[in-house]
């Protein structure tokens, strides 16, 4: 089980992130990522995502098969 994904913290300009089948339950460190337009975290087991209004440049977002039970902002 993945909880956090180590080393984003110094990846300020990274446009695209592909997290694909990976077995992630949280996805908790992506938020500082403003310059992100591509996030797939599809195939995981990701039941909560919070904080997407931060990544103002989103233009794709793939999240297919999760376990998804809730989608919010803080």
């Amino acid at each position: 089980m993945i909880k956090k994904i180590e080393g984003l913290e110094s990846n300020l300009a990274l446009e695209e992130l592909e997290l694909y089948d990976n077995r992630i339950r949280d996805i908790e460190n992506i938020s500082h990522l403003t310059r992100l337009t591509h996030l797939d975290i599809s195939f995981n087991r990701i039941m909560t995502l919070t904080g997407l209004e931060t990544l103002v440049n989103l233009k794709k977002l793939y999240l297919v098969s999760n376990r998804l039970k809730k989608v919010s902002s803080p």
